[in-house]
């Protein structure tokens, strides 16, 4: 081998040995990062996940609805009977609530009343156009509830633990209120509120408070699910930073009250199989609905479904007060699932789309134009569609 040919290969061989020790450096260091960030990211979460879910001031939107856009404010807006109440809850907690009656305050009243638990943003003025509607298609009472931390309830950091008491205490309020019927309140939960929805019902029947019915819209199976589908990067680490569950799909299986879904097939938040999944797995409800709107969305599932939307649930709340007639009972109970699709149709709304997703996708914006569309088609709306 000549010297040239010795130089070369010293040489290539040196380039090569520095090609292999500066990616080794590059790999390891990269991962060192990688790591470090990660764990930046972990002990955010654990240390602030309550803030990513629980949203009581959103934008431009105040917390209290007294400082919302006109017809958002109070229902006094739209010359509703109501009671504008403080429920205590059992850790001394006081939440704010809006009790709106299709009756006089004062009468006997023989309705169901809908115990409705929103979703993780902005105050239950923001609710008071689905409200409205179920008030009025629907022929009930509903109990708008404001979990602690939000609207007008005390100022104390909202948590799984603390809203599950709210809960507890807002069933409380309806079951012993002197006017209202007893044996016909309907939880009903939308997101978020699902998950609240299906602790009170489980923490009902543990309690052997009975219950007519149950109903939510576009929930999910649980927070672990979530970060699943929102944060796969996270995933791995679920079990070492969570600290929220809201594990519906542990509780549904036992629920023996009725139970209806009603699902946005368009849900572009929480996908649609956790609806289906929570579905199978009502096993002992004395009657199982479930109501797919193919179009809706994860905010206007209540808008998109039409007629067909409230008539599906006049037929389950119908459907649940005999089912409890006929099995009064634990134990005695019967399974009767089925489920219904709907579209569009030429059915008039009240009002356009005002609710709130699950987490921070959007959540500005969409808070702004859904409180804007909703203002400018009431003002331009007659007021004949008011109650």
């Amino acid at each position: 081998m000549s010297s040239d040919q010795v130089i070369n290969t010293v040489t290539a061989s040196t380039s090569s040995s520095w090609w292999i020790s500066t990616v080794t450096w590059l790999f390891w260091r990269s991962t060192q990062i990688s790591v470090v960030l990660g764990s930046v990211v972990a002990t955010l979460l654990y240390f602030k996940q309550e803030s990513l879910l629980y949203f009581p001031e959103i934008g431009g939107i105040p917390r209290r609805p007294d400082g919302n856009p006109r017809k958002y404010r109070s229902p006094s807006e739209h010359q509703v009977n109501f009671e504008d109440v403080k429920i205590p809850c059992s850790d001394g907690v006081q939440i704010h609530a809006w009790l709106m009656l299709r009756t006089q305050p004062g009468q006997a009243n023989p309705l169901p009343t809908f115990v409705f638990f929103h979703g993780n943003a902005g105050n239950i003025g923001l609710r008071l156009p689905n409200a409205l509607q179920m008030m009025q298609y629907l022929n009930v009472n509903v109990l708008l509830v404001e979990y602690r931390g939000y609207g007008n309830s005390d100022s104390v950091s909202p948590n799984e633990a603390g809203l599950k008491l709210d809960a507890q205490a807002a069933l409380n309020f309806v079951k012993n209120h002197p006017i209202l019927d007893s044996n016909k309140i309907f939880l009903f939960g939308r997101s978020l509120g699902g998950a609240v929805a299906f602790s009170l019902a489980e923490y009902a029947q543990q309690n052997q408070i009975p219950i007519a019915g149950l109903i939510v819209e576009n929930t999910f199976t649980s927070i672990p699910a979530m970060v699943d589908h929102l944060m796969p990067f996270i995933a791995p680490l679920k079990g070492l930073i969570l600290k929220m569950k809201w594990d519906s799909e542990v509780i549904v299986p036992t629920l023996q009250c009725p139970v209806m879904y009603l699902a946005g097939g368009a849900d572009q938040l929480v996908p649609h199989s956790h609806m289906l999944n929570l579905y199978r797995l009502t096993q002992q409800s004395k009657l199982t609905k479930m109501h797919v709107v193919p179009n809706g969305t994860h905010n206007e599932t209540w808008i998109q479904g039409g007629q067909d939307y409230w008539m599906a649930i006049r037929s389950f709340v119908a459907g649940a007060i005999e089912a409890n007639s006929k099995f009064p009972m634990a134990g005695e109970t019967i399974s009767a699932a089925t489920t219904s699709t709907s579209s569009s149709s030429d059915f008039t709304a009240a009002s356009s789309s005002s609710s709130i997703p699950i987490m921070p996708n959007r959540l500005f914006g969409m808070v702004k134009e859904a409180v804007q569309g909703d203002m400018n088609k009431i003002d331009s709306e007659s007021t004949k569609k008011e109650l």
